[in-house]
Parts: structure tokens; C-alpha cells; sequence
């Protein structure tokens, strides 16, 4: 502390530690301030003794916290007085200042000293980044290590050494800077709400400031550790040959690789598919390496082409199902492959998403709602040197924290990339989707969402030529979203909005556009007010005629086929056809009449390309199309299901258009220019067939292949039924399935993920889960990021999923041994577009349910077997009553016999399973030793964590070596 300067002077750096988030249920448990006054430092640090029961984890979390030492210390009264008056009335700086104020001033509402947040500073100063937790910017932003443990007056250290380093980093940015403009200035000049941020004062710097004084802050903008690696020669000819070449894959020794026989036949077909121009399906099973495999195809034809001119070929184009899986791919899989090949500097690559997703400098500049207030502002400042100079401007890369923060989901419909008017070819700012659209054609591997492909909008640049599509399966289910055309309610009437209140207003372009060309027309504001609210007047008679239906019934939104709706509503549903074509008439009317404005001001031959025209033109075009989609609605046809939904406190509707037959629309928009495509999934087949999928997306002609399983299911997992939880809608269920969940918790210390085809249903069994592990070791998660927890052998965690975990999730080894669902994922009786298709197509329930019900099935039970070594229990709580769909899906999943038990039965197994397989994983462990001549009592500990199982050598003692799992009360001895 001696030689610790602080930049700030007269400020105090604060932390407290909590039991939990929630400042009404959680109590404060530590307390930790640094104080600089007049240059000087001094510290406050005191423990709180908590009215409650601590959560085992706290100690855990925090370094050196014992329970004795906390439940011995002073009580919140006893050391108010002297928290305020150590503080005086000095600023407090503290790390997510949000958090630490609602406890404060719930707890010590006598603090009344401003709180500047720390996590503000780095988001406004370092916008590009990721994370901005503590951890993350000590790592990143100074040179110190820090472990992810925490004490008040440690992390109050932290947060002082982080404000430093992000100030010096910002000066030193400034001065590198051409035009030297520091954002001090640019606030003093541009920003008038923004003169009283409390951070403003602090972004000067001082005159006496010595750079030198401040030793451990990292200049580097990334940091990165780049795994050294040999060279070795590589003969990229020999692609899927490749793999057998395990020093290539080993190189850096990062990656564990070992070689599989069906990784490389599948590689081939991949190869030969290409470059024969065909389609193929390729079923890969979990742990097939499928990734890895068409990734090596991709980089080596690529490359191989490049170096011939053969450019078309050159060109690989990869579709993921999410945009999370996209970011994985350019983050992580194509890097770390090309690396290993040696041609991370041969070959270019990049991710590219749908323009909604990308942020627009010119209409971010031009936004209005974002200078209205100190707070629209900082938003509006965070953007923009997010934005600068075209580096960044991914929506999706805006860190969680300050996308939350800056609340901009409330201006992104104002400030994205808009479809229509969004002209690339002619854009000249700073845009990262323009530099990303102009990168394309120099391009050799691109990363593209089933979304985007759908309606890939950037051909006029790059055609796809050669395609993979991983995670094929979706597209069963997604193709309808696809295809889907809809009308909402809401969205028209912010489109109704831009006639008069639009930034710029219809009304003000139409002006501009008449004065242009000699004042042609009269323009009448009180007409098209008139049309517009005789529009939002129907739309309001419409939902209050769906209020007087007393449609909705308890906490979701209503859905229907229009046409086919339940009897008891069939009459309803056909009195409501008025109203929405009333709704469709007064939209044709404010169409007309903005149409024959923009027709008798100009004539077709003289507006070249006027902004104003253009944006007119897609104005009354959006129109159109929403008068196309009901009328199409209002038609009832056995080619589309005509959905309605209601919002569940009837604040909108929306009509959906959504086609039967896919297969041609696949074809047509997603398919018809490509040469090559290769469907890659670990679960395509369905009742051990890939005809539905086929058919479905209009590939019958298309070839299949399909590669052996990876894992022996049968034998490292079991399959329980439970048949006295009761059914989901039953009003014991959520009590009886969080007492199971607690029970197996228990027994297995977590390591449990809990599926739920309800996100109501997952919140409420949470709730009972909170006061069944009240007091315990077991923690309860919702969040995705608690996936990452489950790894943690000190922990005993829960994770709660809703239907966005059905897949994606991979943990391999002891970290998640038991996955379990609420119920069977089946299709709603009036699902409409299940019933379109029985009605329309005679097919009946069975039929259209079982091929989805199928394909998640198979993709949860993949989340809980990811390597050789995984093992654990599948649990369905609510099974069901029809023993043929659980004897079809014991069939499909390719695993053991799912048993149908009671819950006691199950909990009874479950001990002599989890020693069984623990053990059996020890032997296995120490028999691949002992065949590669590794010393077990030097390296079994490494080799443990490297398979992520939780064995450790306890000791050798007389020449016998012993073990124990630190996860369970389980030992052994060799």
C-alpha cells in the first residue's frame, strides 16, 4: 500500500459482499473501503453478522471467510456510525454502482454520498469489450493475476487499480490519436446533458500526472495467448488424410487429439459431396468431431482452390443454427483449425449476420430520443465510440451488462441497420456491416445463421456456391418461421407513427419532396391524421372484440388457427373477420393516398434515386405488404395455416401467414444457386429414417450417411420414467418436482441440469427450490451462464433451462451426470399449424408430433453424454400416459431400456450407479496410464482434470496408492 498512488484524489473506492443479489431477501456481510484523501490512503474494513443463514457457497466465494469468524462479528447498528464517518461525504467509486447503491441505501439509507460506477467508466472508455466484471478487466486491463475470489476491502483495491489503468489507457489512446481531441473536450462540446456525468470531472488529466507512477497497466488492447507452434510440413492434398497425422493436431499440445476412423470416413463424404456437386445428409453423433471434420474439408479445399485460381471454389459458406453458435466458430473452432494447419495467415474468414443485427452510424447520429437526457445520452455516447471508425457495431458483441445498462433495446429499431433503406454499395461512413459486406468476396470460409439464409440478402456481392449446414435438424421446425409472413399489431402502429412523428416524419419527407419538384401536389397533414387514427381505432375495436371473447385463460397468449379454431370459439373467430377487414381497408386507404401524393409530385423518369423518394416509396411498399398479409390471412387455403395470436393482457395481435409445403420455398430461396450442400447434425433420423427430414425440406433425391455411435449409452447411462410426480398441469406437480430435484441434488451434490418446456413452469419450481436449499451447500441457477458452475467440484449446483438449453449445452465429464425434463416436448392439440396440416393434409396427430418430439428428445439426452468418460441418469418427470411414444423414443435415442419407476425407486439406484460408474472411470484412467508409461503418482492428478473427472491421489503410503472423489463420500486404493 505504500507505494499505491491513487489518480483520483478526495474519492473512496467501495465494495460490499452480500449473500445473495436481491437486497430485501440478502444481507450485507462485509464491508471494504480505500480511502484517498489529500493523496493520503486509508482503509475500512469490517465484517457484518447476518440475521440469517449463510449459503455455503459465500465462504466459498469468499477467500478466507469462515463461519465463526462471520457469526462472531458486529451486527449492521453496530458499525453504521462508524462506516459515515469514515466516509464523510466523499464520492464513493464503486464496481456495478447500481448494485451496491439499492443495498446501500436499503440497508444504511443514512449514506447519502454520490456513487460513481466504475463499470460505467470502462463500458464509455472500452466500449468493444465483452465483460466488464472485475475479474475480467484486472486480467485484462493491468498486468496483475487475480483469482476469481472475493473480500470487500481486496476487491476495493481492485477497483482502484482498474480506474487507473483504464485512465491511463484512455490518455495514451488520446495522444496516439491524429486529431488529439480528448473525450473530455468531445463531452464539453457535444453533449449538453451529459456536462453534469458524474465521471466527467475525472477524465482530465492531471498536471503533475507521471505516467511511470502506475507501472502495472496493461497496454494491450487484446490480450491474447498465442500458442507457439513448429513447423511442420503439411501436404494439404491429402485432406480428411490429414487426421491421421496426430502431430498436427497435438502441435501447441492444447488439444488432446486422438484419431477416429469414423471421423475421417465422414470427412470424405463431405469432400466427395463437394466436389460433386451434390446434396448429402450425414447423421454424426455426439462426439463424432463433426466440427473438426467439415472445418478441415473447408480450409484445405479452400486454400488448395485459392492457390489455383479457382475462386468460386475458393468459397465456403457455414450455417449455424444461432447466432451464439456463429460467434463460437470465428472465436474458437476456425481459428484454433486454421492455426493448427498453418494457414490462419493463407485464408480469410468471418461471420455475417442478418442487417437488423448491425448498428447505423448515420441513423445513430440522427436519432433524437438519444439526446434527451442525461441518460440517452451516455447511451448515445457509448454507441458512438463503440462505432468509431468501423471496427465494431455488432449488436449482438455489445456486452450483456451494458446493453442492459444503456438500456438500448429501447432505441434499436432507430438506430440499426434498417432492411430496405440500408444501401451498402453506396454507404461512405465509417460502417462495420459495410466493411464486413465489402470483405466478403476476399473471403474463404463464412459463418451465416439458418435465419440469414433464408433470405440471404448480400448475393449481389457473394453467392453461396458451397454450403454446410450444421445443426440441420432445426430447419424442421424453423423452416416455418422462415417462411412465416405476419402481420403485429404493435410493430404497425410504430410504423403508423413515422406518418407525422418519424425522424425524419413521412409528412416532413413529402414536403421536402413536393418543394423539390415545383409544389406539385397539396399536401394534407389533417387527411392523413385522419387515416392513420381510423386505422388505430379499428385496430383498438379489434382487440376489445377479442376481450369481449374472454380468450385468454391464465398466464400466456392466446393462439388459434383462424379458420380451424376450437368449437366452442368457431363462431367468435368468424365475427372477427369484419374488424380485421376493416383494419385491412382503412391501410389500403392511407396506401392510396401516400401513393398518389408520391406518384403526382414526381414522375418515374425524374427523381434519380432522391433519398426522400426512396424513403417514401419503401414507406407505402411496407404498407402494402401488410395489406397483402391480411387479405391473404382473411383467404382461407390448405397450403397456409392462418394463425392469430393475442397478447394475454390484449395489448396487440398478430396474423400469420405460415406456408405448409417447405420444400419448395427451401428450395427456391434457401438452395437454388448453390452447388454443393452437405445437412450435418447428430440427430436427423427419425424412427431410424431420414426420409421425413427429407421430404420436409424437398431433398428426397438427396444422399444420407450416417456414422456409428460414438459413446456406449446403453451402458454409461440410464433412462427413468417417473410415474408418481403426477402430470405437469396437475396442482401437486411443481411441489412434487422440486422435491425430487432437492432429493437427487443430495444424494448426486448437484451437478444437475433441470429441462422445462415452460419458462412459468421453470420459474415457479425454482421458487420451491429456493426454500428447500435455504440453509444448504445446493444453489440454484436459471441463468446460462451458471452452466459453466456445474464443472465445480467444491459446488453443488442446479441449473434450470427453458427450451433455449435443449441444446448447445456441453459439459463433459463429472460436472453434469443428470439431465431431466418436465415433460414430453409434444405439440399443443391446437397448434396451428398442427392443425392445418391433419386437417388439410389428412395426416393424423401422431404423424405430425412425433419427428419434432424426436429430434429434441435425442438433442436433450446429448446433453448429458460429451465424452468416453461421461456417465449419468436421463430423468422424464412427466412421461405421459402413452406407453407407445416412450417405447418409440427407447428406440430413437439408441440408449438402454427407459424405466418406468417411482421417484424412491429411482433415488435407491441411484447409489450404487454413480460408485459403479466412478469407479469404473478410475480403472479406466489408470489402466491408459499404466499402457503409456505414465507415472501415476506424478501425473494422475493432471490427467484427472484433464478428462474433468473429480478423482484425486489422496497419497501413497507403504506402496499402495489411494484415491478419493472429491465430489462424493467415495475412496479407493490401488
Amino acid at each position: 500500500m505504500e507505494n499505491l498512488k491513487s489518480i483520483l484524489d478526495n474519492v473512496i473506492y467501495l465494495d460490499i459482499e452480500t449473500t445473495g443479489l436481491d437486497e430485501k431477501t440478502c444481507e450485507i456481510i462485509e464491508i471494504g473501503a480505500v480511502k484517498v484523501k489529500d493523496s493520503n490512503i486509508s482503509t475500512y474494513r469490517t465484517l457484518i453478522k447476518p440475521n440469517g443463514k449463510v449459503p455455503t457457497s459465500i465462504y466459498k466465494l469468499c477467500q478466507g471467510l469462515t463461519e465463526e469468524e462471520l457469526m462472531n462479528s458486529r451486527k449492521l447498528q453496530d458499525v453504521k456510525n462508524e462506516l459515515i464517518d469514515f466516509l464523510e461525504d466523499l464520492p464513493l467509486i464503486c464496481h456495478n454502482g447500481d448494485f451496491e447503491k439499492k443495498f446501500l441505501s436499503y440497508y444504511i439509507s443514512e449514506i447519502k454520498n454520490q456513487i460513481l460506477d466504475s463499470m460505467e467508466l470502462a463500458a464509455i472508455l472500452e466500449p468493444w469489450r465483452k465483460e466488464y466484471n472485475l475479474d475480467s478487466l484486472i486480467k485484462s486491463v493491468t498486468k496483475l493475476e487475480k483469482d476469481e475470489l472475493h473480500r470487500g476491502l481486496e476487491d476495493s483495491f481492485d477497483t482502484l487499480k482498474v480506474v487507473n489503468s483504464l485512465l491511463c489507457r484512455e490518455w495514451i489512446r488520446e495522444e496516439n490519436k491524429k486529431k488529439n481531441t480528448s473525450l473530455y473536450s468531445i463531452i464539453d462540446k457535444d453533449y449538453e446533458f451529459l456536462k453534469k456525468w458524474e465521471w466527467k470531472e475525472y477524465l482530465l488529466k492531471p498536471l503533475m500526472f507521471n505516467i511511470d507512477d502506475y507501472p502495472y497497466v496493461s497496454y494491450e488492447e487484446n490480450k491474447k495467448q498465442d500458442i507457439k507452434l513448429k513447423k511442420i510440413d503439411i501436404d494439404y492434398s491429402k485432406y480428411e488424410e490429414l487426421l491421421k497425422e496426430e502431430e498436427i493436431w497435438n502441435n501447441g499440445g492444447d488439444f488432446g487429439y486422438k484419431y477416429r476412423e469414423e471421423q475421417k470416413s465422414f470427412s470424405n463424404k463431405i469432400r466427395e459431396n463437394i466436389e460433386r456437386e451434390e446434396r448429402i445428409f450425414i447423421e454424426a453423433p455426439t462426439g463424432s468431431g463433426k466440427t473438426f471434420a467439415y472445418l478441415l474439408i473447408a480450409a484445405t479445399k479452400a486454400y488448395l482452390n485459392k492457390k489455383n485460381k479457382k475462386i468460386e471454389d475458393a468459397s465456403y459458406f457455414i450455417s449455424t443454427n444461432t447466432k451464439e453458435l456463429q460467434n463460437q466458430l470465428i472465436e474458437k473452432d476456425i481459428p484454433m483449425i486454421l492455426k493448427k494447419l498453418g494457414l490462419d495467415k493463407k485464408l480469410n474468414y468471418g461471420a455475417i449476420k442478418g442487417k437488423a443485427n448491425y448498428i447505423c452510424i448515420d441513423r445513430l447520429n440522427k436519432c433524437d430520443r438519444l439526446n434527451e437526457s442525461k441518460e440517452s445520452s451516455l447511451t448515445q455516447l457509448f454507441l458512438r465510440r463503440l462505432c468509431d471508425e468501423g471496427k465494431h457495431g455488432d449488436i449482438e458483441d455489445v456486452s450483456y451488462w451494458a446493453y442492459i445498462h444503456f438500456e438500448i433495446d429501447k432505441y434499436l429499431k432507430e438506430i440499426n441497420c434498417d432492411n430496405e433503406l440500408c444501401d451498402l454499395d453506396r454507404c461512405i461512413k465509417p460502417c462495420y456491416l459495410k466493411n464486413r459486406y465489402n470483405e466478403l468476396p476476399y473471403e474463404n470460409i463464412t459463418v451465416i445463421n439458418h435465419s440469414l439464409l433464408s433470405c440471404y440478402p448480400y448475393s449481389e456481392k457473394k453467392k453461396i456456391k458451397h454450403l454446410i449446414i450444421d445443426e440441420a435438424h432445426n430447419l424442421i421446425d424453423k423452416c416455418y418461421d422462415f417462411f412465416c409472413e405476419e402481420f403485429v399489431s404493435n410493430d404497425f402502429e410504430d410504423l403508423l407513427n413515422q406518418v407525422e412523428k418519424g425522424y425524419p416524419s413521412v409528412y416532413s419527407q413529402l414536403r421536402k419532396l413536393n418543394a423539390e419538384y415545383g409544389y406539385r401536389e397539396t399536401i394534407d397533414l389533417n387527411k392523413l391524421r385522419f387515416l392513420v387514427e381510423e386505422i388505430k381505432s379499428n385496430i383498438i375495436i379489434l382487440l376489445n372484440e377479442f376481450r369481449n371473447m374472454k380468450l385468454i385463460n391464465g398466464k400466456y397468449n392466446f393462439t388459434t388457427e383462424f379458420f380451424l379454431p376450437r368449437y366452442e370459439i368457431e363462431e367468435s373467430m368468424r365475427n372477427s373477420r369484419l374488424p380485421i377487414s376493416n383494419i385491412k381497408e382503412s391501410i389500403y386507404a392511407l396506401y392510396k393516398v401516400l401513393n398518389d401524393y408520391i406518384r403526382n409530385i414526381t414522375l418515374e423518369d425524374e427523381t434519380n434515386g432522391d433519398r426522400e423518394f426512396r424513403n417514401l416509396n419503401d414507406y407505402v411498399g411496407k404498407l402494402k405488404d401488410n395489406f397483402n398479409i391480411i387479405d391473404k390471412f382473411l383467404e382461407e387455403s390448405k397450403f397456409y395455416a392462418k394463425e392469430l395470436e393475442v397478447d394475454k393482457e390484449y395489448k396487440g395481435c398478430t396474423l400469420r401467414n405460415i406456408p405448409l409445403n417447405v420444400g419448395e420455398l427451401v428450395n427456391e430461396h434457401m438452395l437454388k444457386e448453390v452447388k454443393s450442400v452437405t445437412f450435418l447434425s447428430a440427430t436427423l433420423r427419425i424412427e431410424k429414417s431420414f426420409e421425413k427430414i427429407k421430404n420436409h425440406l424437398g431433398q428426397e433425391n438427396s444422399k444420407e450417411f450416417i456414422i456409428p455411435p460414438t459413446f456406449n449409452l446403453k451402458q454409461r447411462t440410464k433412462i427413468f420414467a417417473l410415474n408418481d410426480i403426477g402430470s405437469y398441469n396437475s396442482s401437486n406437480y411443481i411441489r412434487n418436482m422440486a422435491q425430487f430435484i432437492f432429493n437427487t441434488a443430495t444424494k448426486l451434490n448437484g451437478h444437475i441440469l433441470v429441462l422445462f418446456n415452460s419458462n412459468n413452469r421453470k420459474q415457479e419450481v425454482f421458487e420451491e427450490l429456493e426454500l428447500l436449499t435455504s440453509g444448504s451447500k445446493i444453489e440454484v441457477h436459471l441463468n446460462r451462464k451458471a452452466i459453466g458452475s456445474l464443472n465445480d467440484q467444491k459446488r453443488s449446483v442446479i441449473v434450470l433451462g427453458g427450451k433455449g438449453f435443449f441444446e448447445g449445452i456441453d459439459v463433459a465429464g463429472e460436472g453434469l451426470n443428470c439431465v431431466m425434463l418436465d415433460k414430453l416436448p409434444n405439440y399443443n392439440i391446437d397448434y396451428p399449424i398442427l392443425k392445418a396440416i391433419t386437417t388439410y393434409q389428412n395426416k393424423i396427430y401422431q404423424e405430425v408430433n412425433y419427428p419434432q418430439l424426436c429430434i429434441k428428445m435425442k438433442q436433450i439426452y446429448g446433453r448429458l453424454i460429451r465424452s468416453d468418460l461421461d456417465y449419468g441418469y436421463f430423468v422424464l418427470l412427466d412421461p405421459g400416459k402413452n406407453s407407445n411414444t416412450i417405447r418409440n423414443i427407447e428406440r430413437d435415442l439408441g440408449g438402454p431400456e427407459i424405466e418406468v419407476l417411482s421417484s424412491y425407486r429411482v433415488l435407491d439406484k441411484m447409489d450404487y450407479d454413480y460408485k459403479f460408474w466412478k469407479r469404473y472411470n478410475l480403472n479406466v484412467l489408470l489402466r491408459e496410464m499404466r499402457k503409456k508409461g505414465k507415472d501415476v503418482e506424478k501425473n494422475f492428478n493432471d490427467e484427472s482434470k484433464k478428462h474433468k473427472l473429480f478423482w484425486q491421489l489422496a497419497g501413497v503410503k507403504d506402496g499402495q496408492s489411494y484415491f478419493r472423489n472429491i465430489d462424493y463420500n467415495l475412496k479407493a486404493k490401488l
